[in-house]
């Protein structure tokens, strides 16, 4: 039987930004697992999808942040939890924040799955982004022309941060909170810069906006994009 892992899309967290491919493949789908960070925990992406369909769902509990060599047998021990599940399901789909192509943690569910599944296929959904659901909040084009986007992690290493930054007309940095008290610096030495905006759980009820400076203070929501742009204004 031919197997296939989807990874689906869901948006950064406003329901209306579902895509209708998304939907209807979580409806298709044999099995679906809502993610989870810990045991007893909501799942954030099960929350946006919930309000479009109703449905049989499987919790699976899915370390988001440690070591890989503790975050990989745990995912290991999870598929092995459900295999009375899966292995009869033809679809097993799985919802992910944002887009499931960037920054997904379903790379590493289906680089563990091969290891007990070989044969097991992977089918991506993409979704919007955060970047770019925070760009549309603040109505700000993320590039124009020939303008270098650059789309970066704050877990890299501060170097590798400058020389991108320095490298970029306009960058969207995820994964904020490493990155600490260090961030003024980084952009100071990485400057000028004519727009920082930082935008906190974009499309949720509880979205916050901050700009300018204070938008460069530590920022311990994982759900945060800092947006940064050498012209002002939204305009080329």
């Amino acid at each position: 039987m031919r197997q296939v892992l989807l990874g689906i899309g869901v948006g950064p967290g406003d329901p209306d930004l579902v895509t209708v491919g998304a939907i209807r493949a979580l409806k298709e789908a044999d099995l679906v697992l809502l993610p989870l960070a810990k045991e007893g925990a909501e799942s954030v992406a099960g929350n946006i999808v919930k309000r479009h369909l109703s449905r049989e769902w499987t919790p699976v509990v899915f370390p988001m942040k440690g070591r890989e060599d503790e975050r990989d047998p745990a995912i290991r021990r999870q598929i092995e939890a459900l295999r009375s599940l899966w292995e009869e399901a033809e679809t097993i789909a799985i919802p992910v924040i944002g887009d499931a192509t960037l920054y997904s943690t379903v790379a590493w569910l289906y680089r563990q799955w091969r290891t007990v599944a070989p044969a097991m296929e992977l089918r991506l959904i993409p979704g919007i982004s955060a970047h770019s659901l925070a760009a549309a909040r603040v109505a700000r084009f993320l590039a124009m022309g020939e303008e270098r986007l650059s789309i970066l992690p704050g877990t890299a290493s501060y170097d590798d941060l400058v020389q991108s930054l320095m490298a970029s007309d306009a960058a969207a940095l995820y994964k904020l909170s490493p990155l600490g008290d260090t961030l003024p610096r980084l952009l100071a030495e990485t400057g000028p810069w004519g727009s920082v905006t930082r935008i906190d759980r974009a499309g949720w009820s509880s979205e916050n906006i901050v700009t300018g400076f204070d938008a460069t203070s530590p920022c311990a929501s994982y759900l945060s994009i800092l947006l940064l742009h050498r012209r002002e204004g939204t305009l080329p």
